[in-house]
């Protein structure tokens, strides 16, 4: 018979009832292996205030406010941009992360996100394509109807109405300034100069993490760089001619993809290799990766051209975020805050809203016992994400090819891989099925 939360207990019950239940407790459980959970039950058996501090407002840290907003807790979101992000690239939505926002009742508001993509294909200087295209709906047969284009900002805007919906509170232009974990809980110092007092801080502020910083140390200790850099931005009123495709151009060093937003908008990813050159301003960024493209053929470097400056892009290293522990103490870390797959994994959205609902489920199977709530959290998903991010580094490999000749001997395969017969078994290897099937 384990302790229960004081806001758990009803009115009704008296001290000598709660007395009774410690007593039950001390006489039926291992003594050895009872001393510390009988510590950590007893603060939250008589814990009053439910107030955790989210740093991040993106999908990882959304996710957790709705789940723990759910649960009982007292979520604040803080957010260091003024408003939700607008930038971001598009990706296919599957496997563990359409699992969890099923479980949250999301599949609904994601279904009405539609573009029009239909086929994929991989075109030359000319951009007529160097293999029959691949149909998309192939590609969600084999995820079983389970499949969605979203471009990162549609998922972050999905949370975020729900979030408010819930009604968690979410403060936008705010960082920590600094964080002295007391016996009782946490004292953060905010940007503005103001105090306030939490139970449990999630540092779900992405791959540059604030609260890492803070708690952990220099981003230098964790970051492993896998030699690539990756922009992408909107392009309003284009007038190319990329149909109902995602089309994809290559050339040594350096790869374009292009997504259709309507007939006249669409979104561009840019991928090269670069040796890493530490942080660069963001009026810097554009000029940078048009530097990467100049002279490139079909409408790589155009489309480039094009794009206002005054008009923010997403850009960053393709940087893995590696480490041994993901918390301390009442603080947590999750998504890419601790685990960053990069985006050659395909699954960063997926692995973020996994860690959110596991953390969210072991707080509730514990009883607010953060300790081990965190320790069974960390248990069941860092090898998944452990696994996932050496997949990343050896496909990163082979993303963009490093010359002409392994061009021409990679197109074989890729056509091999779309095809209907074998394209279910390298879906599979990329994560089509979830990995909380057998988390209960």
């Amino acid at each position: 018979m384990g302790l229960r939360p004081a806001n758990r207990l009803s009115s009704e019950q008296s001290p000598k009832s709660k007395l009774f239940l410690l007593k039950i407790n001390i006489n039926t459980e291992d003594k050895h292996r009872y001393n510390s959970r009988l510590k950590s039950q007893l603060r939250v058996f008589f814990m009053i205030d439910k107030k955790v501090l989210i740093s991040g407002g993106g999908i990882a840290g959304l996710t957790l406010g709705i789940l723990l907003k759910e649960k009982g807790w007292e979520p604040l979101v803080i957010e260091r941009d003024t408003a939700v992000r607008t930038e971001g690239y598009m990706m296919g939505f599957f496997g563990t992360g359409w699992d969890v926002a099923d479980r949250m009742g999301l599949l609904s508001d994601i279904k009405k996100v539609h573009y029009p993509i239909d086929y994929l294909e991989y075109v030359d200087w000319n951009g007529d394509p160097h293999f029959p295209a691949v149909p998309i709906e192939r590609v969600r047969k084999a995820f079983r109807g389970k499949f969605a284009f979203l471009r990162r900002p549609d998922l972050e805007f999905i949370l975020f109405n729900r979030a408010l919906a819930s009604g968690v509170r979410i403060r936008f232009g705010t960082t920590i300034q600094s964080i002295k974990e007391e016996e009782n809980g946490l004292q953060v110092v905010f940007n503005d100069g103001t105090m306030s007092a939490f139970q449990l801080l999630f540092g779900a502020d992405g791959v540059h993490s604030n609260v890492r910083e803070l708690i952990f140390g220099p981003e230098s200790q964790f970051a492993r760089y896998l030699g690539y850099y990756v922009a992408a931005f909107h392009t309003p009123n284009h007038d190319y001619c990329i149909g109902r495709s995602l089309e994809i151009y290559e050339e040594p060093g350096r790869i374009a993809w292009f997504y259709p937003l309507d007939a006249n908008c669409m979104d561009a990813v840019y991928i090269f290799r670069h040796d890493n050159v530490g942080y660069l301003p963001h009026e810097k960024r554009l000029a940078f990766v048009q530097e990467q493209f100049d002279g490139a053929d079909w409408i790589a470097e155009d489309t480039l051209k094009k794009v206002s400056s005054s008009k923010p892009i997403y850009f960053d290293a393709m940087e893995q975020i590696v480490m041994p522990d993901w918390y301390k103490g009442r603080i947590a870390l999750l998504g890419d805050a601790c685990g960053c797959l990069t985006l050659t994994a395909v699954q960063g959205s997926h692995m973020a809203m996994a860690g959110a609902y596991v953390i969210t489920q072991e707080l509730e199977r514990y009883s607010g016992d953060y300790q081990s709530a965190f320790t069974t959290y960390q248990q069941f998903l860092k090898p998944f994400v452990d696994r996932k991010q050496n997949d990343a580094i050896r496909f990163a490999g082979q993303l963009v090819p490093s010359s002409r000749t392994k061009m021409v001997f990679r197109y074989p395969l890729i056509r091999l891989i779309f095809n209907k017969f074998f394209l279910s078994h390298f879906l599979n290897l990329l994560g089509a099925k979830s990995i909380l099937v057998n988390y209960s």
